[in-house]
């Protein structure tokens, strides 16, 4: 049994080493925490964590709060640490060619489905300034920092080294509670608006949200500022969201290849968006791990009723050829995220939990909710009377 695990884990690594994933994580790193420095504190990394790369175009300091500051100044710190994370591991790369003025107005612009020439500016008389005050930025850094939290979950499987799977999984876990931070931020100023979209910021990162779960791949794997999905976790009453995740608690993974797909739109080739020039490594395009999926799923390899992930690889599936708009996405299409969903009480029979008889493996629990009556029927309030 052990030797399938084992082999299942060469597998998924097909021809890629430990270092080439560290090399991998500094591309992304070096994404977020150089926008979360510079939006921070005026400046981006020292020369040992660039290693000689170009400060990102657009780079500059954000018009922030001092209640905004005082969170970020910690995230932008831990950030640092995480590009660290990767020299110490190994990596010898610079950090990549990185654009944020182009990057955010082009990601934010594909939540708004500007396709064929049609832009930020030209649909809404400026473009997206990431860094102009307390809602742009953090809707910027969460729109980034939930990748960075998914991806890396998504690595620590991959990885041959424990000491560096280790290190990796507390990057995933640093990086989810910085977002469960920035996502309590923003629902604080959830009805304040967003310029130039005139909408609120619970319906731009809706967009967002969208956005990036119509890039990798069928499944649902990202939730906006409130869930009333019944198949997921929903808060009775306010159905706030600030830790997404499936029905058991756990948080979403994404592999490389789901990630560089949303940070550089769907290309084929790993380039544009942040990325004008491509990724630097051997983990470069959307296409790296297809084949590794099935091994990804092994565990446990003597049962199909336990579940170790969120999703089955059939579910998964693949990336497909084009992008779907965020307008697409099952669980999205309401971005006012209006409370018209079904109610969840949170009890283990709405749930559609079976308590087994004693010595009886809990095997039968499915992950789907059985719901109850719809929500304007119990007579929930609608979100923005919510406190």
């Amino acid at each position: 049994m052990a030797l399938t695990v084992f082999a299942g884990g060469l597998a998924a690594k097909q021809s890629f080493t430990d270092r080439d994933i560290v090399h991998f994580l500094t591309n992304v790193e070096c994404l977020e925490g150089q926008f979360d420095t510079w939006g921070t504190f005026g400046h981006g990394f020292n020369n040992n964590l660039t290693l000689g790369g170009p400060t990102p175009i657009g780079a500059r300091k954000a018009n922030l709060s001092d209640a905004v500051l005082l969170y970020m100044q910690e995230v932008a710190l831990n950030e640092q640490g995480h590009a660290l994370f990767t020299r110490q591991a190994g990596s010898d790369l610079p950090c990549p060619p990185i654009d944020f003025t182009g990057g955010f107005n082009k990601y934010f612009g594909a939540a708004y489905n500007l396709t064929g020439g049609r832009t930020i500016e030209s649909e809404f008389g400026t473009p997206f300034d990431p860094f102009a005050n307390d809602e742009n930025f953090l809707l910027s850094v969460l729109s980034l920092e939930e990748l960075g939290a998914t991806g890396n979950k998504g690595l620590v499987g991959l990885l041959g080294n424990p000491v560096i799977a280790n290190g990796v999984a507390g990057l995933a876990t640093s990086a989810t509670a910085q977002a469960t931070v920035q996502r309590v931020l923003l629902w604080q100023r959830r009805n304040n608006i967003v310029r130039p979209f005139n909408e609120t910021v619970q319906q731009v990162f809706a967009r967002i949200s969208a956005l990036r779960d119509s890039l990798d791949g069928p499944q649902i794997d990202d939730q906006g500022l409130q869930n009333t999905d019944p198949r997921y976790i929903a808060v009775p009453a306010n159905y706030i969201n600030i830790i997404p995740t499936d029905i058991r608690g756990l948080t979403f993974s994404r592999s490389p290849e789901q990630v560089i797909n949303i940070v550089t739109l769907g290309s084929p080739v790993g380039k544009g968006v942040f990325f004008p020039e491509g990724l630097l490594g051997a983990i470069v395009t959307p296409f790296s791990f297809n084949e590794s999926r099935p091994a990804l799923d092994s565990f446990p390899p003597t049962s199909s009723n336990k579940v170790a992930s969120q999703m089955s690889t059939e579910q998964i599936g693949t990336i497909p050829p084009s992008p779907l708009l965020p307008t697409n996405v099952t669980g999205e299409l309401d971005l006012t995220q209006s409370l018209t969903g079904q109610l969840d009480n949170g009890t283990a029979a709405t749930r559609g939990f079976e308590i087994p008889p004693p010595g009886v493996p809990f095997f039968s629990n499915a992950t789907q909710v059985a719901v109850a009556l719809p929500l304007a029927a119990a007579g929930t309030p609608p979100a923005a009377s919510l406190g």
